[in-house]
């Protein structure tokens, strides 16, 4: 019993919970210790006794008495334990406000003000494709191998709010991509650190988006962005550039640019513009010598149908050392 209704406690109430046995039994009746098992625990740091029904439940007025008296001895909260209960009796422990826990995650301990009823908990949809910001947080944690971060710390180090840094973190963290230990001034913060090198970009590359938002066409090379594409392949390979320049922005440093975006087909046809892809999160963050990184690289071009696109990419992951085939 204690470590499956410890475990419950730890994630959904208090995560220092700790559920042990009672060995101090010489202070009450046999009567008493022949009906129940004693366990001590501590709940948002108040001192309680759990008591586990042996055999036959007493009747509710014999159960109030067993309480009265053993809260008497140890001056202490007594909580009943139970692995199911009727809805009868669960109603007259209510009316009684006596408190009890029962295994299904029902909880009423009214001298701390909790009351929890049953849940049915959602199936979680295993993600198919990173976010944005989950992206964001794959990539942070691929080129920064011991990082150890809370969503607080991690929404600084990218930007953006706390809130979509916790869920960032959480994908990654669901995914199995991602542990945690709680820590921090208060011991209740998540902090996340990653799963070993070969095995996170594995089980991560299938999870990957393409960064590219929308492609449009520039006359200049615009600042504040980066070699991207088959132009940015060719420089980390063998393969051979393309006749055009191609560069990644995020859609923010788009607005905030003075950039003259081509519409007419005819001249985009004709002339050697540059390919500007309007990126879903800011390239800069990763960008080593004015490239953008290898794997969102990757992600940008993993539906293009190329052989020798592929070679390339073998040549360029395989210098890496998070890179497995």
């Amino acid at each position: 019993m204690a470590l499956v209704i410890e475990r419950y406690l730890q994630e959904n109430i208090d995560s220092h919970i700790q559920i042990q046995a009672w060995n101090d039994l010489q202070a009450f009746p046999i009567f008493l210790i022949s009906q129940y098992d004693f366990y001590a625990m501590n709940v948002l740091g108040t001192q309680c006794l759990l008591l586990e029904i042996i055999g036959e439940a007493p009747a509710l007025s014999g159960i109030q008495k067993h309480r009265q008296r053993i809260q008497a001895i140890t001056h202490l909260q007594v909580v009943l334990y139970y692995k199911a209960i009727t809805r009868y009796r669960r109603k007259s422990l209510l009316e009684q406000r006596i408190p009890f826990i029962i295994e299904d995650g029902q909880i009423f301990l009214p001298f701390i003000g909790l009351q929890l009823a049953k849940v049915v908990e959602q199936t979680k949809k295993k993600i198919q494709t990173f976010t944005p910001s989950a992206q964001i947080a794959y990539l942070y944690f691929l080129y920064n191998k011991d990082a150890v971060v809370h969503a607080t710390e991690f929404s600084n180090i990218v930007g953006g709010s706390v809130m979509t840094a916790s869920r960032a973190l959480n994908a990654l963290y669901d995914a199995k991509l991602l542990t945690y230990e709680t820590g921090g001034k208060t011991g209740r913060t998540k902090e996340y650190r990653r799963i070993s090198d070969s095995e996170y970009f594995t089980l991560g590359r299938d999870l990957l988006g393409s960064p590219i938002k929308k492609v449009v066409y520039v006359r200049n090379v615009p600042d504040n962005s980066f070699v991207a594409g088959l132009e940015a392949l060719a420089a980390l390979s063998r393969l051979n550039p393309p006749r055009y320049k191609v560069r990644a922005m995020c859609e923010e440093n788009l607005h905030d640019s003075d950039i003259e975006i081509v519409t007419n087909a005819e001249i985009i046809q004709d002339e050697k513009l540059v390919e500007l892809q309007i990126w879903g999160y800011d390239p800069k963050p990763f960008t080593n010598n004015l490239i953008v990184d290898p794997v969102s690289l990757y992600a940008s071009l993993q539906e293009e149908q190329d052989e020798r696109i592929e070679q390339a990419f073998e040549e360029v992951l395989e210098a890496e050392k998070w890179y497995t085939d």
